[in-house]
């Protein structure tokens, strides 16, 4: 599958990615944002992130990967993407001082915070090899993703909007939507609790707005996953064993 481009022209834009990893967040911004590109599948269960080629894209071997055909350049890291794709999007909005400021400190939350903490539910076996263990670690973890969603759902209740930035919607949004969805979904042996909704009603009403834009139905279709993507979200059409983690 490609994302949209028009016939005559070459998508500037190139993305591996694996079906609901982190490439997925990427995917969301280039649709709502009408950026041309290709996709790239990678084979995650075939070994796929340490072939040579892809190792040159990123040494870390890991997803996602949005190569720049018109500069020749591969970037890797969600935010550094994020915050690339951000500043060609909406670079009048990134030029006030005080818009970039927030949109830096919430992405850096997300990404270094969040996304990081996430990843320890992921791969729990890493930190902690016995099961009894993982189960108090991921435990310990998720008490604490609860938390950062609370500091998350006051920065979002600011009243201008179903948006994280009361400037706006911004790349932060889609990001903010996926890391949730992995929350409640991941990993497949022990998926997470339900989230306290009536104690989250800003990070809901950003999450419903969000599933019921269409460029963000298309990115999510484009990895097969349809019906709920957000809240209680549904798992993708696809084989699951296939899914070795979200990036």
């Amino acid at each position: 599958m490609s994302g949209p481009t028009h016939p005559t022209t070459v998508p500037r834009y190139r993305l591996y990615y694996s079906p609901d990893s982190a490439n997925l967040v990427v995917r969301m911004v280039l649709e709502r944002a009408g950026l041309g590109y290709r996709d790239v599948l990678v084979d995650r269960a075939g070994g796929g992130l340490d072939d040579p080629a892809f190792r040159r894209l990123n040494p870390q071997g890991l997803l996602p990967v949005l190569v720049d055909e018109h500069q020749g350049t591969a970037l890797f890291e969600t935010g550094a993407i994020l915050l690339t794709l951000g500043e060609r999007c909406h670079p009048e909005r990134l030029a006030m001082a005080t818009t970039r400021s927030a949109l830096l400190a919430w992405l850096f939350f997300l990404s270094n915070t969040l996304h990081a903490e996430l990843r320890l539910c992921f791969y729990t076996a890493r930190f902690a090899p016995e099961p009894e263990a993982a189960r108090a670690l991921r435990g310990q973890v998720r008490l604490r993703l609860l938390k950062h969603l609370a500091l998350l759902e006051a920065q979002a209740d600011h009243g201008r909007g179903p948006w994280l930035l009361p400037e706006g919607e911004s790349v932060l949004d889609p990001y903010l939507a996926c890391l949730v969805r992995w929350l409640q979904l991941y990993p497949l042996d022990d998926p997470g609790p339900e989230l306290p909704w009536e104690r989250l009603p800003c990070l809901e009403a950003l999450l419903k707005d969000l599933a019921a834009q269409p460029a963000i139905r298309r990115a999510a279709s484009c990895e097969g996953i349809t019906g709920r993507l957000f809240v209680a979200p549904d798992y993708p059409q696809l084989d699951l064993r296939a899914v070795t983690g979200r990036g």
